[in-house]
């Protein structure tokens, strides 16, 4: 991961680099905020810690500024200000955590570990497409029923998400097809029916929640408390 630090103290920010360094991050550094925002759009940094006092730009408008260039990275706002209000703004304002000065490096680090983890499990469930017992990883094309894989072929899987991104809405049986299978007067309509069956059976009990609504299509209907 690389981690740019924007801090004026050199011997502040040869601390924090040494520290990143021994923990195996990729660290590049700028003692103002002009220098900051450059390094920001030239190197893409996937974590930024942010001085609030530079000498030639307030901090917070350095962070509104990163922001709005990429509000993905989170920023970890570092500062001598141990002013509540500062807080709240700077967390306001979109960053991650907040340190003040004096601090321990390990805490720094733990941080940053807290924030890798947060980042990971957040990707994980963007990934994820879930409902009830149910979840299909759209990374690998794998579907599971009760935390058990159920091996799905191309057009089940690519049903099952269109099932599942629509969860409880009743999809036509020519939108389907059309999504599936693509539009054409020469497709056997029952390719559609056969493939929900299977599917229901693939997934064993919870099979049934693939509803048939007569003259219409179909739809996933899983209850609340399932």
């Amino acid at each position: 991961m690389k981690i740019l630090i924007i801090e004026d103290e050199e011997s502040i920010r040869d601390l924090i680099r040494m520290n990143l360094i021994l923990e195996n991050f990729d660290v590049i550094t700028a003692e103002n905020g002009n220098d900051g925002i450059e390094l920001f759009k030239k190197e893409n940094p996937e974590l930024v810690i942010l001085d609030l006092m530079l000498p030639d730009k307030d901090g917070f408008e350095v962070l509104k500024e990163l922001q709005s260039m990429n509000y993905k990275i989170p920023i970890i706002i570092l500062t001598a200000k141990n002013n509540q209000n500062d807080k709240l703004l700077g967390l306001e304002l979109g960053a991650d955590d907040y340190i003040t000065k004096p601090f321990d490096s390990k805490e720094l680090i733990l941080r940053i570990r807290n924030i890798i983890r947060r980042m990971k499990k957040s990707n994980i469930t963007l990934n994820k497409n879930i409902v009830g017992s149910m979840y299909l990883d759209k990374n690998t094309r794998k579907f599971f029923v009760n935390d058990k894989e159920v091996y799905l072929t191309k057009n089940e899987f690519e049903l099952m998400e269109l099932l599942i991104n629509n969860h409880k809405q009743v999809l036509s049986r020519d939108v389907l097809l059309e999504k599936i299978w693509g539009y054409d007067e020469n497709i056997d309509t029952r390719a559609l029916d056969m493939t929900i069956q299977r599917l229901r059976k693939k997934m064993g009990e919870c099979g049934k929640y693939i509803k048939s609504i007569y003259g219409i299509g179909y739809i996933l209907e899983v209850p609340d408390e399932e």
